[in-house]
């Protein structure tokens, strides 16, 4: 595994997603309850950053017809039942997040 530093704890306020990039990825990280996920951030339907709205729990919210995507797990939960975003290992070193991108 290879974990790249994404930023720091207070970067990812709890309840929001926060967008990073790690070369050409676009990825979102929550915090929700003190635990760090991160997801591919790209709606698979229509391509809508998925951080544009709050994660419900640990269910990312698409703003563009409303797909839900569980964030542990990448499984669509409403919308095409088949479709998923890729997840990634995330872990906190001290302060910082880090991410497993592969």
């Amino acid at each position: 595994m290879s974990y790249q530093p994404v930023g720091k704890i207070a970067d990812f306020p709890e309840g929001k997603g926060t967008e990073v990039r790690l070369g050409p990825r676009r990825i979102g990280i929550y915090q929700v309850h003190g635990e760090f996920f991160a997801v591919k951030n790209i709606c698979p339907h229509q391509k809508v950053q998925l951080t544009l709205l709050p994660p419900e729990g640990c269910v990312a919210v698409c703003k563009g017809h409303g797909w839900r995507f569980d964030l542990h797990t990448g499984e669509c939960l409403q919308g095409e039942r088949d479709a998923r975003v890729a997840t990634y290992p995330v872990k906190v070193d001290g302060d910082t997040v880090l991410v497993d991108v592969g």
